[in-house]
């Protein structure tokens, strides 16, 4: 009420020869707080919304994707990127009493462009810090979404060239759908192993066949097949990223001295473990330059149609949505 009163001070002063009636005062009133209230809610909005105040990382993504849209097809579906604190905040979350192990996920995909209130008397915002600061590459894809840690960004610094590398390998697993693909093989592969194991123990006539064990046996095949397909599938994702980079006009080594970086950085064993979900950097790098020597990429962009497309962000869910048009 002070405020109104004070304004309707304002008025008569500013203009004393004008006679200004108590319904007039409320109408100026009204469309000057609507006025404010319209300001105020648009700024939000933008602030929100609008690729120009999202945050440098993000446009970052932007960036790299659109040069590659340019000259690939991204599918027909749109595909969101964001960016969260790392694993590193996972690994101390869990150290530190806030989580169980193998359920510290969000903590790893906690906002890091958020401020957070203390968790267990944990300063949040502090060990986000740290994760930027200590984590390094990290990139996954699922469901749709292309995630990375802050710190990659930070690990890649003027390196953008090798970030588009894992940007593209990660957009390969949405566009060709590798999870689904990998259950098909999955179960035709669990099947096959029941068959064989079916008809040896037929031929030994063995009347006595351990269920257990034989669950044991089935669970650790499937363990290892699991593993195999996933590290087939990180090969197909590597040459799939190449591919996109080359199109996209980049050098075609560009992808090959991003996984000697990526080594370097993140420590990656130089075998190929069983029981790994990717194959060893020796590996992944022999399959990738035997894919580059063949590659033709100018077979590949007679068949490329351009496209159009749109961005969407959204501070207060933290993600960057690519919208392909038709």
């Amino acid at each position: 009420m002070k405020l109104l009163f004070k304004l309707v001070i304002a008025l008569k002063n500013k203009f004393p020869l004008m006679k200004i009636k108590p319904n007039q005062t409320i109408n100026l009133i009204t469309k000057y707080f609507l006025f404010i209230f319209i300001v105020i809610s648009s700024s939000i909005y933008i602030k929100n919304h609008s690729t120009i105040f999202m945050p440098k990382e993000y446009k970052t993504i932007k960036k790299i994707v659109d040069k590659i849209a340019l000259k690939n097809n991204l599918g027909d579906e749109e595909i969101a990127f964001s960016i969260g604190s790392g694993h590193y905040m996972e690994y101390e979350a869990e150290k530190l009493g806030l989580c169980k192990k193998d359920d510290c996920y969000y903590f790893k995909n906690l906002n890091p462009y958020k401020k957070h209130k203390d968790f267990k008397k944990v300063n949040l915002n502090e060990l986000s810090k740290q994760s930027y600061l200590y984590n390094s590459i990290e990139a996954y894809a699922w469901s749709g979404v292309v995630w990375l840690s802050k710190s990659t960004f930070k690990t890649y610094g003027d390196k953008t060239n090798y970030l588009g590398c894992v940007i593209g390998h990660e957009l390969s697993h949405i566009i060709y759908n590798d999870h689904l693909e990998q259950s098909i093989k999955l179960s035709k592969k669990i099947k096959d192993f029941k068959n064989l194991k079916d008809k040896n123990n037929n031929q030994l006539n063995n009347k006595k066949v351990n269920n257990e064990e034989l669950k044991k046996e089935e669970n650790e095949k499937k363990d290892l097949f699991e593993k195999l397909l996933s590290r087939e599938s990180e090969i197909k994702a590597d040459q799939n990223g190449a591919k996109m980079m080359i199109n996209s006009g980049y050098s075609k080594d560009t992808c090959l001295n991003a996984i000697l970086f990526l080594t370097k950085r993140n420590y990656i064993d130089a075998h190929t473990e069983l029981k790994s979900t990717h194959p060893g950097h020796l590996e992944r790098y022999e399959s990738l330059k035997n894919f580059i020597e063949t590659y033709n990429h100018q077979k590949e962009m007679k068949l490329f149609k351009p496209y159009k497309w749109s961005w969407r962000y959204d501070r207060n869910l933290n993600t960057l949505t690519f919208s392909p048009k038709e």
